[in-house]
Order: structure tokens, then C-alpha cells, then sequence
């Protein structure tokens, strides 16, 4: 039976399995693309006629032309026959090269397209992610200032923008009407509108720069006729770049804002699609006495500026921070808001979260406590504990501010006590022609084609790492095998790597390159648009790059002032000419420059005037700190 049972069983017909694999011809397909790449053919077709018809000819007539007889047969064929293997050898080192190294160019390439993707999108994310942080009013301002910078905005756009900034139709009809007149030209017209509407345009912008002063400052361009222009391109903030690295070196993502975050995408933007960004500096060659004190004035002017730039920094971003969680109105920080009046509301808006805190404690202690008003002391003792660390690292920074200020003081006496004496010729700077003296050095910050794709292969790497994906508006980013969408953190630590993907290539942390770049006008990023191919978005980064005026003259004109004011040079006309005539200097502006030396005006230096002043952290945040984790059960 268990015979019969075994027969039977091997008498079943066996099923046909099929074994599912990936067909192993990579390497094949790689040699496949390298010879289309070559073109086989036409490189054939150019050896023949290279070792045919143009080796006989140059042969025969150079051969002829020297020894007065054709050349014999043999040589003749040596060498057509030399330069028939030199031809093969060649092409076929070209299909091999190709073969290892075509692909992964290819690879490169793609990466760049896909960073560029990328990095439009995210542009416009993160623009809308700090948008939807604010309260609705603020959120429909901002908006608004976002439409009057567009350069192809209607005149009934800006109609829409200015209700939505000031909540007064009449003024949007008024700059409607402005805006239609200034595309025909007709500005005698706009004159006729000022004359009738002066008066009341004033009242409303002096209202509106309490609570905006940069809204209201772009409004009043739009009542002048003065539309946005892809030339002119965006104004950067001068210090994003310092905020930035600052973060990287503390590991604090919170000393930068969202601005510097789409500020940082926008940089990496350009670079990666062409720009290239002008800087002037200047060297002195001479004695060394006056070399070495204008080294040593410029170390110092750049160690307070990176300083003061430093402690104004940190206490806008915490200025920042206490906007995102709704612990302080945008409108007490406004954009261009002094350093004095914002550590002022920094320190109320701290005093009114502890006496908060305070409070909360005293009613869990009197009341039943209930897990409502647990969470909320828990959410407000770890916001006054994170306002904490980020004031103590404000204070810090401003008394290193103190401390450098007091440097830069003692090296400008020196300074001045060094060029107050009579020197001779040889000794004193000069501005003109010679190998000797001040000269001022040109340089470009940009990406060549190989840190471009290094760049963006960096990029390209981080962003599938934290596999960051577009689904419908938003980016997601999946951890955990869970999606969870793009943060205000989540923005900060890419703007991070943006940073340290460009660094090695054009040095970022360089304070020269930090001016350089914030002293620039960044391209007009108006006409990025949601759902624009990865194509679309190069052409218009590479057209937006090349369209931007390399406008140099402010930077000659900030490099003029310097040289007078804090270095004493005595601008000559040969000088002001020179500046007028490379750099497109205002000569107005330099002969008031000029007009300033220290020779003919009192010295009064501003250096003299010390940095805004923030007290240490108040002992009551801290009491305050303690008396709610007192509370807080462990």
C-alpha cells in the first residue's frame, strides 16, 4: 500500500517553477551607451579620411618640398598605416573612459537636474512654512509684500496687495492707476496724483511703518512708480550668511530664522545654476610699517563686524523664536526693528512668560491640578528654558562685542597716531597706477562644473537620506516607516547642509566671502512657480543668474568710505576717477566722500558710540524655571 501510495505520488505530473531575477547585463548595456556616446561611425569615418587622402597629400608634398622626389611606398604606407592604429587606439580608449566614467557623469548630471527640482520646490515651501506660523493679519501683510515685489505683478495686483497691507481700497485704486500710467510712461500724471493724494498717502504709510517699516518703505516705491526690476534683483539680508554658520558651530539650528533658510536655498539656487558673485577687497604693498598696521586695522574692523554682526544675530533669532510659539507678536519685532528697542521686547516678553509661569504654578498648587494644566506648564517651562539658553548666548555674544570694541579702539589709535605724522611720499597710500601702494582685488565667488556636481550630488544624497518627497503641496519626510511633513526644524537643518555641501568649494565661513555675498543683490526668484518642470526651473535659474546687473559701484563706494573714514587715505581725483570709471561709483557720493577726510573735519569717530547693552538673564526667569519643575512631577 505505501508502494502504490509512493507510484502514485511520483506519477503526478511536477509543476513549473519560474525563478524571478534581474537579467545580469549592466555591463553590456554600459559598453552599449559608451559606443553610441562615441559615435563609432563618424570617428571611422574620420580616421579613414585622416589616414587616406590627408596623409598622402601632406606626405607626398612635405616629402617633395624636402628632398625634391615622391616619397617610396613603404614609407607611405608606414604612415598611413601609423596613423590608422594611432586612430583605433585613440577610439578605443575613448569607449573604455566612456564606458567607466560616462556613466557616472550621466549620474552627475542627473543629480544636478534633480537638486535643482529640488530646490525650487523647497524655495517655495519654506517660504509658505514661515508664512503659516504667523497669525492670520500678519500672514495676510506678508503676503501682500510678497505681491508688490513681483516684477510682473497687474495694476490690478497691486490694487489687491495694497488693500490686503493697509485695508484701504481707495490706495489700492490710487497705486492701480499709478502702476497703469508708469508702464505708458506718462509720469506727469503720477505727479498729479501725488499733488492730489500727498497728503493722505502719507498719513497711511507713517502708520503703516509703526507695525512694518519694510512694507511700508516697498509701498512707497509702488507710489513713486518705481516697480521691482529683474536687473536690480532681490536685496539680501547682509548678516543670513553669519547666522548660518553660526548655527553650524554652536549646533543651535535656532539662531538662524526661516529668512535665512530660504536666503540659504536661494544662494545654493543661483550658484548651482551659474551665478557668480562679485567681491572687492583691497591689499596694500609698501612699507612695512603702514603694511603691517593696515593689517592689523583691517583684522580688527572685521573682527567687530563679524562680532557686532554676531550679537545683533543672535538676539533676532531668538526674537524669531519667540514668534514661532506665540510668546511674542510679529508686530513688536518687525522686519528693520534697532537692536536697542528689540532687546527691550525680548526682556518684557521674557518678564511676561515667567510671571505666566508663575501663575500656572501658584494655581496647580491651590487647585486640583488636571492633565490640561500640566501639559501647558510643562509647554511653557520648556519654552522659558529654551528662551533661556538663547538670551544667555545673546548676552555672551554682545559682551564679546564689548570686548572687541574696545580692540578696534585701541588700534585706531594707533592707527592715527601712525598716519598724523608727516610721512613721505613712499609711505602714504595712494589709490593709482604703480606696483606700489593700495590696490584694490576682484574676486568672483562661484561654482565650476565639477563643484557643481559635487554640490548637488551632496544634495541629492541628504535629501534621499531623509527621504524628503513631494506629495501634492507639501514635502514629507518619512521616519519610522511613518510620513510626517516638513518642519520649521526639519527646514533649518537643510539650509545646514546646504551650507556644508557648499563650503569646501567656496568658503562660506570666510568672513570676505560673508560681506561679499550679503552686499549683493540675489536674482529675482518671482516666477517660481509650483508644478514647473526640473527643466523650466533651469532655464529660469540660469536666465534670472545672467539677467542680474553686476552692480559693483555700491561696493566701491562702501570701499571708498572705509578707506577715508577708518584709514585716512586721501581720495585723489585720479582715484575718483578710477572708481567712476571701473566701478560705476556715484561722483557725487564720492566727493562727499572725499569732502570728509579727517584732515578737514573734527575727530569724532563712531567708533566712540558702544553697542547696544544686554542685561544678564534676571534671576527671577530662573526662580521662575525652578518653581515649575518643582511642580512638574518627574
Amino acid at each position: 500500500m505505501n508502494w502504490f501510495r509512493f507510484i502514485q505520488r511520483s506519477a503526478r505530473p511536477r509543476e513549473n517553477t519560474v525563478s524571478l531575477g534581474r537579467r545580469d547585463d549592466e555591463r553590456y548595456e554600459r559598453w552599449s551607451r559608451a559606443v553610441k556616446r562615441t559615435r563609432v561611425s563618424r570617428n571611422l569615418l574620420n580616421i579613414a579620411w585622416t589616414a587616406g587622402p590627408v596623409t598622402v597629400l601632406g606626405l607626398s608634398g612635405g616629402y617633395y618640398i624636402g628632398y625634391g622626389r615622391p616619397p617610396s611606398i613603404e614609407l607611405v604606407t608606414y604612415f598611413v598605416s601609423f596613423t590608422v592604429l594611432s586612430g583605433l587606439i585613440g577610439l578605443i580608449a575613448k569607449i573604455v573612459y566612456d564606458s567607466v566614467h560616462g556613466t557616472a557623469k550621466e549620474q552627475a548630471q542627473a543629480d544636478v537636474i534633480e537638486a535643482i527640482d529640488k530646490l525650487g520646490d523647497l524655495i517655495l515651501a519654506v517660504r509658505d512654512l514661515a508664512m503659516e506660523g504667523l497669525d492670520p493679519e500678519v500672514r495676510r501683510r506678508e503676503a501682500a509684500v510678497q505681491l508688490l515685489q513681483r516684477v510682473d505683478l497687474s495694476p490690478e495686483g497691486v490694487a489687491f496687495a495694497c488693500e490686503e497691507l493697509t485695508g484701504n481700497p481707495a490706495l489700492g485704486r490710487w497705486l492701480a492707476q499709478i502702476d497703469t500710467f508708469r508702464r505708458a510712461g506718462l509720469y506727469s500724471r503720477i505727479r498729479d496724483i501725488h499733488q492730489e493724494r500727498g497728503e493722505e498717502f502719507e498719513h497711511i504709510v507713517a502708520d503703516l511703518r509703526q507695525i512694518a517699516p519694510v512694507a511700508a518703505g516697498i509701498l512707497r516705491e509702488r507710489y513713486l512708480g518705481r516697480a521691482p526690476k529683474l536687473q536690480l534683483g532681490v536685496p539680501r539680508d547682509e548678516f543670513f550668511l553669519e547666522r548660518v554658520m553660526a548655527a553650524i558651530e554652536q549646533d543651535n539650528p535656532l539662531l538662524m530664522t526661516t529668512t535665512d533658510v530660504e536666503a540659504m536655498l536661494v544662494l545654493a539656487f543661483e550658484l548651482v545654476n551659474g551665478r557668480e558673485i562679485p567681491m572687492l577687497m583691497f591689499s596694500y604693498t609698501g612699507k612695512w610699517r603702514l603694511a603691517g598696521a593696515l593689517d592689523q586695522m583691517e583684522a580688527a574692523r572685521s573682527r567687530y563686524r563679524i562680532a557686532q554682526a554676531a550679537a545683533s544675530n543672535r538676539i533676532r533669532a531668538l526674537a524669531s523664536w519667540l514668534v514661532e510659539v506665540d510668546l511674542l507678536a510679529y508686530e513688536e519685532v518687525p522686519e528693520g526693528l534697532s537692536s536697542h528697542l528689540l532687546v527691550e521686547r525680548v526682556v518684557l516678553a521674557l518678564d511676561e512668560l515667567a510671571t505666566l509661569l508663575d501663575d500656572l504654578c501658584r494655581g496647580l498648587r491651590e487647585d486640583q491640578p488636571d492633565a490640561q494644566s500640566r501639559g501647558d506648564l510643562r509647554r511653557l517651562a520648556e519654552n522659558l528654558a529654551t528662551a533661556l539658553r538663547l538670551y544667555r548666548t545673546a548676552h555672551e555674544a554682545f559682551q564679546e562685542v564689548g570686548r572687541v570694541h574696545a580692540e578696534l579702539l585701541r588700534t585706531s589709535e594707533a592707527w592715527e597716531a601712525l598716519t598724523s605724522r608727516d610721512l613721505d611720499a613712499s609711505e602714504q597710500l595712494r589709490v593709482g597706477p604703480g606696483r606700489r601702494g593700495l590696490r584694490i582685488v576682484e574676486k568672483v565667488v562661484s561654482l565650476e562644473e565639477d563643484a557643481r556636481e559635487s554640490v548637488c550630488q551632496h544634495l541629492v544624497r541628504y535629501l534621499h537620506g531623509e527621504h524628503l518627497e513631494k506629495r501634492g503641496r507639501r514635502f514629507f519626510t518619512r521616519r519610522d516607516g511613518r510620513r510626517r511633513p516638513l518642519t520649521l526644524d526639519g527646514a533649518r537643518q537643510l539650509a545646514v547642509e546646504v551650507a556644508l555641501a557648499l563650503e569646501p568649494h567656496i568658503g562660506l565661513s570666510r568672513p570676505e566671502v560673508q560681506r561679499g555675498v550679503g552686499a549683493t543683490q540675489a536674482s529675482y526668484l518671482g516666477s517660481l512657480e509650483p508644478g514647473m518642470s526640473a527643466q523650466e526651473k533651469r532655464i529660469l535659474g540660469e536666465a534670472m543668474a545672467l539677467e542680474v546687473e553686476q552692480d559693483m559701484s555700491r561696493a566701491a563706494e562702501r570701499l571708498a568710505l572705509a578707506l577715508v573714514k577708518h584709514y585716512r587715505v586721501r581720495l585723489t581725483d585720479a582715484a575718483r576717477d578710477f572708481l567712476i570709471e571701473t566701478y560705476g561709483a556715484r561722483p557725487q557720493v564720492l566727493s562727499m566722500i572725499s569732502q570728509s577726510h579727517l584732515d578737514e573735519m573734527p575727530r569724532i569717530s563712531l567708533l566712540s558710540l558702544r553697542p547696544p547693552v544686554v542685561p544678564s538673564p534676571r534671576r527671577d526667569w530662573y526662580r521662575s524655571l525652578v518653581r515649575a519643575r518643582r511642580v512638574l512631577p518627574d
